[in-house]
């Protein structure tokens, strides 16, 4: 039997949370979860193919742990082992590569390599498995898969349809994950802003926040990302009524060009978005909102790129995820001309890191003074200072010995270094 077992993760919130599922199922079979950076006999990596980055990224950390473990059995899963199985035969250093649409598969395959015919008794929580991969806050997903058509996404190839996890199961997990100590629980899916949709549900993230709410008293919730249409007046009215829900959003954009809304097959208008996000700046004061966007898409001219410019520096948003365009075979887009040249991708690109650093720089200049609720993540007791994550997304360092292991800390915020907050415990 092997008896350490690592886990890799590339990618968004969702892999996270896929991660700690794989924990699961490796403790189940038997296996002892160990961190990164330590020896282990079985290493999964968890991988990514949003972008010919996130693929890059997956094949190279493989390799470099292949170096690093000559000895230990290598399995590939996530959605670029599921999207690109061609791939196993330019990297022989994987040993194992399992897809995700068949459930079953990982488990099984950790059941042998651990030489279990059944698996073991070990049942953790989603927190439990969350602090073996070294992580303070629980990633509880809550949805799987996308029913969308955006041009240039593979993800609904890779995830399958859209399904909402029973809430019943939902409620169950995160009770449980409370009671063994999280206190920041991060809901995230593929498209969460559709839970409950392949059900028939109307509001049906709304619904399942306030379940959460009603279920639980010590943690706080975190929504991850929600497209622009689905943010409702439910969802907006818990955000600027409840405490313990945080104040912060991820509203995807890609584009401020009606032209290029329309030809990426986003249902959405720039207006809209606008509408949204100046909604959510009304109700909820301070709230943190953040976007990803996509350069140099195929027919994004320079006037197409203003657009985007514009609307970004007309609305609350205080930080973005910026990504030249990268074709993905298998999408709609991959079959147009790539006609945005690698050099103006890296421009426009340029342009939007610099604004997202201006929006970053801003507004954590306007958290001085205030007190903010710490989600403690790391304490450092010869430094007397400890590291969490604020209420609306900032790493804040806490200078003070005193400091607990884990928990919801007030901390009055004196000043910003670089690109975290630095306060005092109070």
């Amino acid at each position: 039997m092997r008896g350490r077992l690592s886990v890799v993760t590339v990618g968004c919130k969702a892999n996270f949370a896929d991660s700690a599922a794989i924990v699961t199922h490796a403790a189940r079979a038997g296996f002892e979860v160990v961190r990164g950076g330590n020896p282990a006999d079985v290493l999964i990596v968890n991988s990514c193919t949003v972008t010919h980055r996130a693929d890059r990224d997956s094949r190279a950390i493989v390799r470099r742990l292949r170096r690093e473990h000559p000895g230990a059995i290598l399995v590939m899963t996530g959605c670029f082992a599921e999207t690109t199985p061609e791939a196993r035969a330019s990297l022989p250093e994987v040993d194992h590569w399992v897809g995700i649409r068949g459930p079953s598969a990982l488990p099984e395959l950790l059941r042998s390599l651990a030489g279990e015919a059944k698996g073991g008794d070990e049942d953790l929580s989603d927190y439990a498995a969350d602090l073996l991969l070294g992580h303070s806050r629980t990633f509880l997903k809550i949805q799987d898969g996308c029913d969308a058509v955006c041009a240039y996404c593979v993800v609904p190839r890779a995830r399958g349809p859209g399904r909402s996890l029973p809430r019943r199961e939902v409620l169950e997990r995160a009770v449980r994950a409370e009671k063994d100590g999280a206190r920041e629980i991060v809901l995230t899916g593929i498209h969460a802003g559709r839970y409950g949709a392949d059900r028939g549900e109307r509001e049906g993230l709304a619904r399942l926040v306030e379940a959460l709410l009603q279920a639980t008293s010590a943690c706080r919730f975190r929504l991850g990302s929600v497209e622009p249409m689905e943010i409702t007046s439910a969802l907006v009215s818990l955000l600027s009524t409840n405490a313990r829900l945080c104040p912060h959003l991820h509203v995807p954009l890609q584009s401020g060009s009606d032209r290029m809304l329309q030809r990426m097959r986003r249902p959405y208008t720039a207006k809209g978005y606008r509408e949204r996000l100046a909604l959510l700046a009304a109700e909820v004061p301070g709230i943190r909102l953040g976007a990803d966007v996509i350069a140099g898409f195929p027919g994004e001219t320079r006037d197409d790129f203003s657009e985007t410019m514009r609307l970004i520096l007309d609305t609350p948003l205080s930080y973005l995820h910026a990504f030249p365009y990268s074709p993905r075979a298998g999408t709609e887009s991959a079959g147009w001309a790539d006609d945005v040249t690698p050099g103006e991708k890296k421009r426009r690109v340029a342009r939007l890191r610099t604004a997202d650093a201006a929006m970053r720089k801003e507004y954590l200049g306007m958290q001085v003074g205030k007190t903010l609720i710490v989600a403690v993540a790391a304490r450092d007791p010869g430094a007397g200072q400890a590291r969490g994550t604020t209420e609306n997304y900032a790493e804040a360092v806490i200078r003070s010995g005193a400091v607990p292991r884990e928990g919801l800390i007030p901390v009055r915020i004196d000043a910003v270094r670089g690109d975290h907050l630095e306060g005092t415990a109070v």
